[in-house]
């Protein structure tokens, strides 16, 4: 045999020290077919300088030119010598391809793997076919290559979607296409390999794939990729899985749809909920709009119901996507109340705000409910929906938190109940005792804070009698001083009842702006306005303002002169009480009864006396009846008031 020949001359070597190159060199004497078979045998050979010699001889297009023997052998050569291959790389390729149809398995099998290892990933298109194959022995080797180009790819993408890895993304980029041609043949033929590696590198592929699942695999409901598909995509952990998913589920096609629908209600693990969060939230504000509004399921909610320690920030953001989605409004309803049984006191009251803002219908129920919240920051909120509501129990569903030790929520609903309070009491002023008027205004002023501005508000209403009612109760409330100077804008106001009432009350102010407010007084246009201001002059009960009185001794209104001439005798000027009973013997009746009224109300020396004279000679019963009035009551005064 030619091996026993080979042998006997390798024994010979070692004998007389010949070098292998020198013995391959021999083999030019022998013929060819002996050459042939030498050569064959030193590639089987475990040494790499006998493979790589015979090598030589067979890839030489000068020499044998018998690459094909080389590629039989391929699977028992030493990596240096397989090296040597990829230095012939075209003239190799061509020697796989024509082997991958060779009718010898083992033939096949070598052409596959030095397709792959010659080729690298551009011969994943070539490869593919190969997990058809007839033998056992060849599809499964063709399978754990592809397998390993596709680890190979998933590794590359994943190191630059997560580092910013800029060989991996040069990587992706060069062999996207193929890989994703590769895939479309790969998964339609899915049972013959069934590695799921494949479906994996397919969903982080990208939005280049995505013709994959809608065209490819979940058209196919009763295949066996299809429900791979299904459990790969019901338990994928990253945020291209959850954007392919809810891509799948708008789209138009219900098979495709159905299968996107199946592994989302699949999923209960509470890492989805956190990454669905997560990837919702770095979507442009007008996307998630869009989608939200386009959203009239969500399968997935079971996920989110399994995370039972969702963070604050994550579900913050799923109670928002319910708000602006297109779900049934009970069923949106019932999935934003859940969150009032989380452990995070800002989630619940964040669910509160959410359903004010969707326009729950049981809101005001709610509400209640979370007045009764451990939380105090819950009960805040509470508060503010109950105080935006208005329910009719309003004031009795806050009283029991006036004695909170939080100081906002006690000082919020102190506010609100005393805003009702005063309102009924505005309400009701005019059907008050004039008694349990100013004794509830006084209540009032001690137990609400913000007492002063509740009745500036009203003091600036647009209603006239609102105004004037306003300004009474600032009399009884005592907040003349703080009102001040809204009080001084109402001497200008247009209703000469407010602008009269406004005097009444600036001329308790003893200060030098005060007296200069009610001297402005006298010139009003109004004669009530000037007689409080004349009356205000004498209450201040400095005799330095009886000048400023002197000329409405003359004025033309009975009320005007009379009130003046009282107040200049109650400052010291005795001459006034001549223009009094100048008054009261005058023809009009309209002075008389003001000169009754001023006589009664002087208590100068005389005035009994004056007035006794006078109704014997009145001819008015008006008249007669005002100075009866002012006798009977200095009759009934003690003695030396």
């Amino acid at each position: 045999m030619p091996s026993k020949l080979w042998w006997r001359r390798a024994g010979a070597d070692k004998i007389t020290g010949m070098g292998v190159s020198d013995t391959f060199s021999l083999l030019g004497t022998l013929p060819p077919d002996q050459q042939f078979a030498f050569a064959e045998a030193a590639l089987r050979e475990p040494y790499a300088e006998l493979q790589a010699a015979a090598f030589q001889v067979l890839s030489d297009p000068d020499g044998l030119n018998r690459p094909d023997l080389v590629f039989q052998r391929y699977l028992e050569l030493l990596p240096e010598v397989r090296a040597k291959v990829a230095e012939q790389k075209p003239v190799f390729l061509g020697v796989a391809r024509e082997q991958i149809r060779s009718p010898r398995d083992k033939d096949r099998r070598a052409g596959y793997e030095m397709l792959a290892e010659l080729n690298g990933m551009d011969a994943m298109t070539s490869l593919v076919p190969g997990v058809k194959d007839p033998s056992p022995l060849v599809r499964e080797k063709v399978a754990d290559v592809l397998e390993t180009m596709a680890l190979r790819f998933y590794y590359h993408l994943s190191s630059w979607r997560t580092h910013g890895d800029p060989e991996g993304r040069k990587f992706v980029e060069e062999n996207r296409a193929v890989m994703i041609r590769a895939l479309e043949e790969l998964l339609r033929v899915f049972p013959q390999h069934g590695r799921k590696v494949f479906l994996d590198v397919a969903i982080e592929a990208g939005p280049e794939a995505y013709s994959l699942f809608t065209d490819v695999i979940l058209v196919r409901p009763a295949s066996q990729v299809y429900a791979a598909c299904v459990q790969t995509l019901s338990i994928a952990l990253t945020e291209t899985a959850v954007e392919l998913l809810f891509k799948l589920c708008q789209e138009k096609e219900h098979v495709v749809r159905e299968g996107a629908v199946e592994a989302l209600k699949r999923r209960r693990d509470p890492e989805f909920a956190e990454l669905l969060a997560a990837w919702l939230g770095r979507l442009p504000p007008e996307r998630f709009a869009s989608l939200a509004a386009r959203t009239k399921d969500v399968p997935w909610w079971g996920t989110v119901e399994a995370a039972r320690d969702l963070s604050p920030a994550a579900a913050a953001l799923l109670l928002d996507f319910l708000a602006r989605s297109g779900l049934d409004p009970a069923l949106r309803d019932t999935l934003i109340l859940s969150f009032q049984d989380s452990t995070y006191p800002d989630l619940r009251s964040r669910a509160l705000a959410v359903l004010q803002t969707v326009g729950h219908p049981q809101l005001a129920q709610a509400a209640t409910r979370a007045l009764e919240d451990p939380s105090d920051e819950v009960k805040v909120q509470a508060v503010r929906l109950v105080i935006s509501l208005n329910p009719p129990n309003k004031v009795r569903l806050l009283t029991p938190l006036l004695n909170s030790s939080h100081g906002e929520l006690r000082d919020l609903v102190a506010s609100e109940v005393c805003h009702v309070s005063f309102a009924r009491y505005m309400e009701s002023f005019e059907k008050l005792e004039p008694v349990t008027r100013e004794l509830a205004a006084r209540a009032l002023s001690k137990i609400d804070s913000r007492m002063v501005d509740r009745l500036a508000l009203e003091i600036c209403s647009l209603d006239a009698d609102r105004r004037l009612q306003a300004l009474r109760v600032v009399n009884y409330a005592g907040a003349r001083e703080e009102l001040r100077e809204v009080l001084t804008e109402l001497l200008a106001d247009p209703d000469r009842r407010v602008r009269a009432t406004t005097v009444k009350l600036l001329h308790h102010s003893r200060n030098l702006e005060g007296m200069r407010i009610l001297v402005g007084a006298l010139n009003d246009p109004d004669p009530r306005v000037r007689a409080n201001a004349i009356e205000a002059f004498e209450d201040a009960g400095d005799p330095r303002l009886a000048p400023a009185l002197e000329p409405f001794l003359q004025d033309a209104d009975n009320r005007i002169r009379a009130n003046a001439a009282k107040a200049l005798l109650a400052l010291g000027r005795p001459e006034a009480r001549g223009v009094l009973e100048e008054m009261l013997a005058d023809p009009d009746e309209g002075r008389r009864l003001s000169a009754a009224w001023a006589i009664g109300e002087a208590r100068f020396g005389g005035a009994e006396e004056i007035l006794r004279a006078r109704i014997a000679v009145e001819p008015s019963e008006k008249v007669r009846a005002r100075i009866l009035e002012a006798l009977t009551i200095r009759a009934a005064e003690p003695a030396g008031a």
